[in-house]
């Protein structure tokens, strides 16, 4: 049966399993014992509690061993707002999406009024406002004749003349095998045994006619990976300087906030998980504004806590002043994390297990949150709580009043002798203290919403209720009352054809909903196109006054996932809101396609108007290429521009969305598909 439980839980969500962690402040005593809480204090107590899990391999790497750690919950506790832009300027412009206001979250698109800052592939540019000259470009490729290292720019920040970028480095270098022999002529001499380092071959060295390549069997490559953070000075644009660099060897970045001018980093490393060592098993990092080099974090920074043996891997919290040079705060804990939610005061980390129980044959599906408090710019370790299901997004977790509220839906599968699977689908909201240490105390759990089937699409929280659509054929969105966070309650259901991916609060009484429509004749429920609707949430029960749908079966917007893609503005002294999103189009025969940036205004008194959509795509044949995809948008006063991966444009708001500008951003796009033709001239200046 333990076999049984483990090939589930790695089928279905690999390392989404669980790891609880907590930590302390003073290194404890007594070495980890799989069942207890607090820092290793030693390397030599973390090497043997790591060993006792893995096996060691004929490659001298170990793997993990047959040992099933049955591990409870730990309830120790153990360790004791502006805008995201520089608001000084003149200049009314369009914000980030953040969540919570005054917790900024990191964006491809920026801006400050005067200059648009932009993240596009591996490239940083830095746009006039006015002109859209390119005043700066940063590119992260290295190259050179021993390390060939290249950097996926993923997101930044824009902070005091500071811009923050975050990036994934992959590098690779050539390692010569030791004793290598290759025969390029003559009769074959022989094989080589099992274990024998010696290689020989009567192959021509440099083709392998199999795969059409040129190679060296005397040359393997050695890979290394990690997250790389870089802060640039960008006050003045025409000489922009690189002030700061972190490296986070192994690691990959879950997510960052950003409160004031301290940055949180949210990192997964499983180095361990995929190649534990006696050497190599330790996080490492580097920082410009300490050594510089790549070092070992302390041992008393890494901490243990229950887990189990499939789920081995470090969850790495950093944070720095991105206005200082003063050393990064880093830790590591024992675990994962999937998903997370950041307020004013919290970090909540989630992480999904599935449990089974003999009894009834059940695998059921919960979800471990984990409490960090910021202390001093500090996140320290509080409270860890235990709920059924799993939430779907950042957007199913809120904090207010000192309570968590967490949406989620529950799956719960049944071994069957018939069917393979048979399974029941529950929702739920639970509202848990966010004050209380060592367990996060359980004030309530809502259960019931949505008609058997369904699962949760979207959540919305705004201050004292909670907007919850599950949908399975049709969208009922529940508002729920919790003003009194032990006894909540559902107060009103709207049913509609459809469902709202995405809802976002446009004013206290007013709420868009993005989504798609949906077609329930016959058997199978079948999407028809982008839907956005207006919702008036004034009383118990919401109702859709504004409503607009782009048709195509197969028609969608990125802002179903990503609501940073949502991009809207309310001009100062104004009473509406602009509101674009990018939608990608399907017609009838599937093959037919465009893209576009859908624009709206929405009155504050209660309407949802339709303005326009504007495409970097050839209008007159329609044709379309990922790379001339819009992106995202950000508006300026009464200018609107929209950023593909190839150009951005400026459109004038006022004079009927005319085109007032563009600029090539990456015209190694036209080089690579050969559209639309370019001369020798352009090609080798692409180059």
């Amino acid at each position: 049966m333990r076999g049984i439980k483990r090939f589930i839980t790695l089928l279905l969500f690999g390392m989404l399993t669980v790891a609880i962690v907590a930590c302390g402040n003073t290194p404890l005593e007594e070495t980890p014992t799989g069942d207890n809480v607090g820092s290793f204090g030693t390397y030599d107590n973390l090497k043997e509690y790591l060993s006792q899990y893995f096996d060691e391999s004929s490659d001298g790497y170990y793997r993990t061993g047959d040992m099933w750690l049955e591990a409870e919950v730990a309830n120790d506790a153990l360790d004791g707002a502006p805008t995201q832009e520089d608001s000084s300027g003149q200049r009314d412009y369009s914000k980030t999406n953040n969540q919570v206001e005054g917790v900024m979250e990191s964006d491809r698109i920026l801006t400050d009024g005067y200059k648009i800052y932009i993240v596009s592939g591996n490239q940083f540019f830095i746009v006039d406002a006015d002109t859209l000259n390119i005043d700066y470009t940063f590119q992260f490729i290295e190259d050179n004749t021993d390390v060939y290292t290249y950097g996926y720019l993923d997101d930044m920040y824009l902070y005091d003349n500071k811009i923050v970028l975050t990036s994934y480095v992959y590098s690779y270098y050539e390692v010569e095998r030791e004793d290598c022999e290759i025969i390029t002529s003559g009769e074959y001499t022989g094989s080589t045994e099992e274990g024998d380092e010696t290689i020989i071959t009567e192959e021509d060295p440099d083709y392998d006619s199999d795969l059409g390549v040129y190679y060296n069997p005397c040359i393997y490559y050695e890979y290394t990976y990690g997250t790389k953070v870089i802060v640039l000075d960008v006050e003045d644009s025409s000489d922009v300087t690189i002030t700061r660099e972190l490296y986070f060897d192994s690691a990959y970045l879950v997510n960052t906030r950003m409160i004031n001018e301290q940055l949180y980093l949210i990192l997964d490393n499983y180095m361990i998980r995929w190649g534990y060592t006696e050497e190599f098993f330790v996080p490492r990092y580097s920082d410009s504004a300490g050594s510089g080099e790549l070092e070992n974090l302390g041992a008393d920074r890494i901490f243990f806590m229950p887990s189990d043996t499939e789920s081995f891997g470090y969850l790495v919290l950093a944070s720095f002043d991105v206005t200082k040079d003063e050393e990064v705060n880093v830790k590591a804990y024992l675990g994962n994390t999937w998903q997370m939610y950041m307020s004013l005061n919290n970090l909540y980390t989630v992480i999904n297990k599935w449990s089974y129980n003999e009894e009834t044959q059940r695998y059921d599906y919960f979800t471990y949150i984990v409490r960090f408090e910021i202390e001093n710019d500090e996140l320290v370790y509080k409270a860890t709580g235990q709920i059924e299901g799993s939430p779907l997004n950042q957007f199913s977790m809120d904090e207010y009043d000192g309570v968590f509220r967490i949406a989620t839906t529950g799956y719960s599968y049944l071994e069957s002798e018939t069917d393979f699977w048979s399974w029941e689908i529950d929702n739920y909201l639970f509202c848990l203290d966010a004050t209380s240490e060592g367990e996060m105390t359980r004030l309530s759990m809502l259960t019931g919403l949505g008609k058997p089937g369904e699962r949760i699409y979207s959540v919305r929280f705004a201050e004292t209720y909670a907007y919850v659509v599950t949908f399975e054929q049709i969208d009922p969105l529940y508002k729920i009352d919790i003003s009194d966070p032990e006894n909540p309650e559902v107060v009103g259901e709207l049913e509609e054809e459809g469902v709202s991916d995405y809802l976002h609060i446009i004013t206290d009484d007013l709420m868009l909903g993005i989504g798609r429509e949906a077609d329930n004749t016959g058997e199978w429920t079948r999407f028809t196109g982008v839907k956005v609707a207006l919702y008036d949430t004034t009383g118990d029960t919401p109702e859709q006054i504004g409503y607009y749908k782009v048709d195509g079966e197969y028609s969608y917007t990125n802002v179903m996932w990503d609501h940073k893609a949502f991009v809207y503005f309310t001009p100062e002294g104004e009473d509406f809101t602009y509101v674009a999103i990018p939608v990608y189009e399907y017609f009838e025969d599937y093959w037919g396609y465009s893209q576009s940036l859908y624009v709206f205004k929405v009155d504050h008194e209660g309407t949802l108007e339709f303005l326009t959509n504007l495409t970097h795509l050839n209008q007159e044949d329609n044709s379309y290429s990922y790379y001339d995809s819009i992106e995202r948008a950000v508006m300026i006063e009464n200018y609107i521009y929209t950023v593909s991966y190839s150009q951005i444009k400026m459109f004038d708001i006022d004079s009927d969305f005319a085109e007032i500008n563009s600029q090539t951003l990456n015209p190694d796009y036209y080089n690579i598909w050969g559209y639309p033709e370019m001369t020798d001239e352009e090609v080798d200046t692409a180059d």
